[in-house]
């Protein structure tokens, strides 16, 4: 058998959980990054939200695309810091995010359910009843 053409199940999630925006990032772009899991019943989305206030954060499924979006607003307001201060250097970043994913046919989009703690979102995503798998017994 050709190696290449092997199911390999990394190549088949990569196949449904398309990330449609992530390619368009500019590199001063904040862009929360993403991990997906899959367990027996469920998939999970983790994406790290450092700093992003859980009211500042939409999730929407619509026509079996998840759409993570929100904004991460600057600190340093908070912090009194002075209008007229200039950065001398920076690695962070802020402002909106968008991250559009593609879920397999097999999950129930109606049932996903969401938690945030310490800014990181956890979406456990269950799998459709049909799309589970079962022992047939023989009679």
């Amino acid at each position: 058998m050709n190696s290449s053409l092997a199911y390999s199940p990394a190549r088949w999630l990569d196949q449904f959980f398309t990330d449609f925006d992530k390619a368009d990032a500019t590199k001063n772009d904040f862009a929360p990054a993403v991990d997906i899991l899959e367990e027996k019943e469920d998939y999970v989305l983790r994406a790290e939200l450092p700093g992003v206030a859980k009211e500042n954060i939409k999730i929407e499924v619509k026509e079996n695309r998840l759409t993570l979006s929100g904004k991460k607003e600057s600190s340093w307001a908070d912090k009194g810091a002075d209008a007229q201060a200039e950065y001398r250097y920076s690695e962070s970043r802020y402002g909106g995010f968008t991250r559009v994913f593609e879920l397999p046919r097999n999950v129930s989009g109606e049932s996903i359910r969401a938690e945030y703690n310490n800014g990181v979102l956890f979406l456990r995503i269950p799998k459709a009843k049909e799309a589970l798998s079962r022992v047939i017994e023989i009679k």
